[in-house]
C-alpha cells in the first residue's frame, strides 16, 4: 500500500510539472485530480465544500442613552458563559456603533454588551445572528449582577501542511504549522489602532518555510505603520540571506500592493536559533511529540508577538474582521516557492507569482483549516485529524466530526469542539 501511495505521489508531481511548463496540452487535470483524492484521507469529499467554519456581518448599535460610550459584541452570554469572546467594539459616535464581526457558523446568537467611558460593563442583550440594525438603552437590556468576567480576545487557530501542490501518504496532518492569531483594538479613543497577537504554536516538519499574514481588501498604502508592541521580530538574528520576505521590518508590501504583515522567514530559527554542526539551522519538529528526541523533535513555549496596526482611516480599522485575516506559510518544492493560503484566499499570489496554470490547483481541497477555537488541540506527529475509508466505513482521528463534515459541508460544523481519541493530539505538558 506505501509503495501505491509513493506511485501516486510520483505521478502527481509529474503532471504539476506539466502545469507548471505552461504547456496546457500535457496536463490532465482529471488525472491530477483522481491521484490526489487517493491520496486525501476522507474519501467522499464534498464537490461544494468552501471549508468555512465561519460567517460574518455587520450590526448598527443605535443608542440614545447617553451613559453608554461603548459597543462591544460578544460571542457568548458574558454573564453565563465559560468563555465569551469580544468580536468587534467601537465608541458610539452620534449616538451609534457600526461593527463588523466574525463568528462562528454554528452561532445563531451574538450579544451587545453596554460599557460606559471608564469601560465597565454596564448591560447586555442577545440578538439573533443576522440582525442589522438594533436600539438599545440600559433599561432595554439585561443588568449584569455581582463581578462580570472580562470578556476575551477573539482567538482563532490556523493549522496547515506544508506538500502543496503535491501531496504524498504523509499528508493532511494538519500540524506542519499551527498558529494562533488574536484580534483586539487596544486604545477605545483611537478606532484607527487595531492588534493582532500571532503565536507560533508548532511546527509538524523538518522542510523550513516563511510565514506572513494577508489583511484582505487592505493596501499596504492603506496603514500608517506596524510596530511590535509585546515580545520581538520572530526570526530575530536570522544568520543567512532572506530569500522570501527580504525586510525586517513588520510591514512589507505585495506583488500587488497588498498589506501583509511580516512575520519570519524561516520557521526553524524562530522557535530553536540554533545552527547544525556545519552551520545550517538546525531543523526539527517543535510540539507535535510528547516524546522529545535530540536533534529530532523538542517541545517548548509557543513563540507569541503582538503587532499594532496603525490604519489611515477608521473604517479600514473597523472591517478588520477574521475572514479578512489570511495567515499564509510560503515553501519550496521543486526549487520554487509556493504559497499556502485559508481557502477563500487558495489562489493569491501575494509575495511570489508560482500558478502558471489556474486549473492546476482548482479542486476542493485546503492546505489550511482555519478554526474558531483559540485553544484547538491539533494532532501530534504522525495522526490525521480524521481519516475515512470508503471501502471499510471506518473513520479514525482525534476528531471523527472532521470526516463527516468533510463529506457534506452542512453537517458536524462544530466538530472542532469534540475530541474523540485524546491520546492523538498534543498537548504541552
Amino acid at each position: 500500500m506505501k509503495r501505491q501511495v509513493i506511485t501516486f505521489s510520483i505521478l502527481a508531481a509529474m503532471l504539476l510539472l506539466a502545469a507548471t511548463s505552461c504547456k496546457k496540452e500535457q496536463f490532465d487535470k482529471e488525472q491530477y485530480d483522481n491521484l490526489v483524492d487517493k491520496l486525501f484521507h476522507v474519501d467522499g469529499l464534498d464537490e461544494n465544500h468552501d471549508w468555512l467554519l465561519t460567517k460574518d456581518d455587520t450590526i448598527t448599535v443605535k443608542t440614545p442613552d447617553s451613559r453608554i460610550y461603548k459597543i462591544q459584541l460578544l460571542t457568548d452570554n458574558p454573564h453565563s458563559a465559560l468563555r465569551a469572546e469580544i468580536m468587534a467594539e467601537g465608541v458610539c459616535y452620534g449616538n451609534q456603533a457600526t461593527l463588523a464581526y466574525t463568528v462562528p457558523i454554528v452561532s445563531t446568537q451574538i450579544y451587545i454588551v453596554a460599557l460606559d467611558e471608564n469601560g465597565d460593563h454596564l448591560a447586555y442583550k442577545g440578538v439573533p445572528f443576522g440582525t442589522k440594525e438594533i436600539e438599545v438603552t440600559l433599561n432595554t437590556m439585561d443588568q449584569f449582577g455581582g463581578i462580570v468576567k472580562k470578556p476575551e480576545d477573539q482567538t482563532f487557530t490556523y493549522v496547515y501542511t506544508a506538500d502543496f501542490p503535491v501531496p504524498s501518504d504523509a499528508s493532511f496532518d494538519y500540524n506542519d504549522m499551527v498558529l494562533r492569531i488574536s484580534k483586539k483594538m487596544p486604545n477605545q479613543n483611537n478606532p484607527f489602532t487595531v492588534d493582532l497577537t500571532v503565536t507560533l504554536s508548532a511546527v509538524g516538519t523538518k522542510e523550513p518555510y516563511a510565514a506572513a499574514i494577508q489583511l484582505a481588501d487592505v493596501k499596504y498604502d492603506d496603514i500608517s505603520s506596524v510596530t511590535i508592541v509585546e515580545g520581538e521580530l520572530m526570526d530575530k538574528g536570522y544568520p543567512f540571506m532572506r530569500s522570501v520576505l527580504k525586510s525586517e521590518e513588520p510591514l512589507v508590501r505585495g506583488r500587488n500592493g497588498e498589506a501583509v504583515i511580516n512575520l519570519f522567514e524561516c520557521s526553524h530559527w524562530t522557535y530553536s536559533k540554533e545552527k547544525t554542526e556545519v552551520g545550517g539551522v538546525l531543523c526539527r519538529y517543535f510540539n507535535v511529540m510528547r516524546a522529545t528526541a535530540e536533534n529530532q523533535s523538542i517541545n517548548g513555549e509557543p513563540i507569541t508577538v503582538t503587532y499594532r496596526i496603525n490604519f489611515k482611516t477608521r473604517e479600514k480599522a473597523r472591517m478588520l474582521t477574521f475572514d479578512r485575516i489570511d495567515p499564509f506559510m510560503i515553501h519550496q518544492y521543486n526549487a520554487s516557492n509556493y504559497e499556502i493560503h485559508t481557502y477563500p484566499h487558495k489562489f493569491d499570489e501575494v509575495l511570489v507569482h508560482y500558478i502558471t496554470l489556474r486549473e492546476a490547483f482548482d479542486n476542493h481541497l485546503s492546505w489550511c483549516v482555519t478554526i474558531p477555537k483559540g485553544d484547538f488541540l491539533y494532532p501530534i506527529e504522525g495522526a490525521k485529524l480524521c481519516s475515512f475509508n470508503n471501502v471499510i466505513g471506518e473513520t479514525f482521528g482525534p476528531y471523527e466530526g472532521f470526516a463527516g463534515w468533510l463529506r457534506n459541508h452542512n453537517s458536524n460544523q462544530d466538530w472542532y469542539l469534540n475530541v474523540t481519541r485524546p491520546q492523538l493530539v498534543f498537548t504541552l505538558e
